[in-house]
């Protein structure tokens, strides 16, 4: 079986480690300093969106961007040990995690295809999920600021697509010109102010924080167990509204009335 072992700072600041293996099953596992791991239950009653990333059973931190690459390459049934409480933060992509699953075969995992369209939506963004007879996942995403214009994105995703379009795109933040970190950009995240983009190094697309949103989305969508099928057209992501929006799939999954 395939396995991976990863080490880089979190946005903590602090080294943390992460090891990948396949497995018959999804487990994930946290390792302190005088304790066996510790199994981390992954289910949406468990998930927690803090401060723009999320955390696992308050226990694991910022896995959005892992959880990304294993929704994009197709991998549901993988162990993770994470050695600390946060996952490797890299440069505020999935890059490191995609390019280093690169060996591990997609799994086929058993699609989930919901009989009726499905939408929410708050103050800034929306959500909507139409089944549409498909036998994969679409995704037409918009971001809309006075910052950035109107940019939109569709992908049809597979992991080829999920390599070229997707996991590159790194995190970003709107903010002003006062903002201390645009003096000194750490490696990861692009800054936007109303005067301009600031990274630390070219961007990789012309578009790449609405990719970014995709790349956001398929990491909180990994909580289904499996490849969602149909199309979704979004507008103005978060975690949290992604939050919200995996409730209403599991309930319409379940078969519960809202």
């Amino acid at each position: 079986m395939n396995a991976i072992e990863l080490q880089g700072t979190g946005l903590s600041g602090r080294t943390s480690r992460v090891a990948i293996s396949e497995s018959e099953r999804f487990g994930l596992y946290q390792h302190g300093d005088s304790r066996p791991p510790m199994e981390i239950t992954y289910n949406i009653d468990n998930v927690r969106v803090d401060d723009h990333s999320v955390t696992v059973g308050g226990a694991v931190h910022v896995v959005e961007h892992l959880f990304s690459a294993l929704y994009g390459l197709d991998l549901f049934r993988v162990r993770i040990d994470v050695h600390g409480s946060e996952v490797p933060f890299f440069d505020g992509s999935s890059r490191h995690f995609g390019r280093a699953l690169a060996g591990f075969n997609s799994q086929q995992s058993p699609g989930i295809s919901l009989p009726c369209p499905i939408e929410v939506a708050d103050g800034h963004g929306s959500i909507r999920y139409v089944p549409d007879g498909l036998d994969e996942l679409v995704i037409d995403m918009s971001l809309v600021h006075p910052y950035t214009g109107h940019q939109s994105v569709s992908i049809r995703l597979t992991p080829e697509t999920y390599r070229e379009e997707i996991m590159e795109a790194r995190t970003f933040v709107f903010t002003d010109e006062d903002d201390p970190r645009l003096r000194d950009l750490p490696p990861y995240g692009i800054g936007i102010t109303c005067k301009g983009i600031y990274s630390s190094s070219p961007l990789r697309f012309p578009d790449e924080p609405v990719r970014h949103k995709v790349l956001d989305l398929l990491g909180d969508l990994y909580v289904l167990g499996g490849g969602l099928r149909g199309k979704v057209v979004a507008e103005n992501t978060s975690h949290r509204l992604n939050s919200i929006f995996i409730r209403k799939l599991k309930s319409a999954k379940n078969g519960e009335n809202d």
